[in-house]
């Protein structure tokens, strides 16, 4: 079966044949045929609404404290978080082949399968906290209940939430020292 469009069953939305959520409202696009072992089946996993997001319920387990200089990754369903010590900013994705700059490798926990890219978000230090940007990624990212625009930064506070295709993240960071 050859397919030439791909429309979520849901809104109706014209989505990119490489889709696997809908860019619009999240929805699942079904199943997609395997393409030589690049391609994984999703099924059984249901599509996220705006209502479902604000009910997500991350295990508060602050302790120990996220790291000095650096931000606390929670992804649903794991118990512990990735700490990532940095400065300046690093990438959440997929490893595949070369990557250049800091990437955070979230294959390990479904990350194919949960629509994540191979470059999906950027997350970058600034002067008082962090900030997102979405790297063009095909199946999207939100940031607590707001689907973000690719490639335009938004501010990051400590305790959002991000979905990254249908992959949930809580981020936790200490507040930044002032400095005068």
């Amino acid at each position: 079966m050859n397919v030439s469009e791909n429309v979520c069953p849901v809104c109706k939305t014209t989505n990119d044949l490489e889709s696997i959520v809908c860019k619009n409202c999240g929805a699942s696009l079904g199943d997609h045929s395997m393409d030589g072992g690049l391609e994984t089946k999703t099924t059984g996993v249901q599509a996220l609404t705006p209502e479902m997001i604000s009910a997500w319920s991350f295990k508060e387990v602050i302790a120990p404290d996220p790291p000095e200089n650096g931000i606390a990754v929670y992804i649903d369903g794991e118990s512990n978080p990735a700490y990532i010590d940095s400065t300046g900013s690093f990438v959440l994705g997929r490893k595949a082949g070369t990557t250049e700059g800091m990437l955070v490798d979230l294959a390990p926990f479904r990350g194919y399968s949960l629509g994540l890219s191979r470059r999906h978000v950027i997350i970058r230090r600034t002067d008082d906290g962090y900030e997102v940007m979405d790297l063009g990624s095909v199946n999207g990212t939100w940031l607590n209940e707001e689907r973000l625009t690719p490639h335009k930064s938004y501010p990051l506070p400590s305790g959002s939430h991000l979905r990254l295709g249908r992959m949930k993240i809580a981020v936790l960071y200490r507040p930044f020292a002032v400095t005068t």
